[in-house]
């Protein structure tokens, strides 16, 4: 599984567990990350991408907004998706 098809994975999982998705055109102003960020607005989770990032950077952020996620825990999931969550964990503070 290359990084799109993974990017396009966790993409899929991340609106599956009620994360919106917002595609930017450049980085936000002041962003911390590369590659985007998790905010919670009026109390939904939603991940802004950078989509001038390198698919890594874009991977890394959806993984990480994706990481402690209850609703995953007992989900099974290719292997290399399950090692990216894992790997970014923490990444991303602020969000569940």
């Amino acid at each position: 599984m290359d990084l799109y098809q993974q990017l396009e994975s966790l993409l899929e999982l991340a609106s599956e567990v009620g994360i919106t998705l917002r595609r930017l055109a450049g980085p936000a102003a002041g962003a911390e990350y590369p590659g985007g960020a998790l905010v919670r607005l009026r109390g939904k989770d939603v991940l802004f991408l950078d989509s001038t990032a390198a698919i890594a950077d874009q991977l890394a952020v959806t993984a990480a907004a994706l990481s402690g996620r209850k609703e995953l825990e007992d989900r099974f999931m290719p292997p290399q998706l399950r090692a990216a969550i894992d790997e970014h964990a923490g990444r991303i503070r602020g969000a569940p």
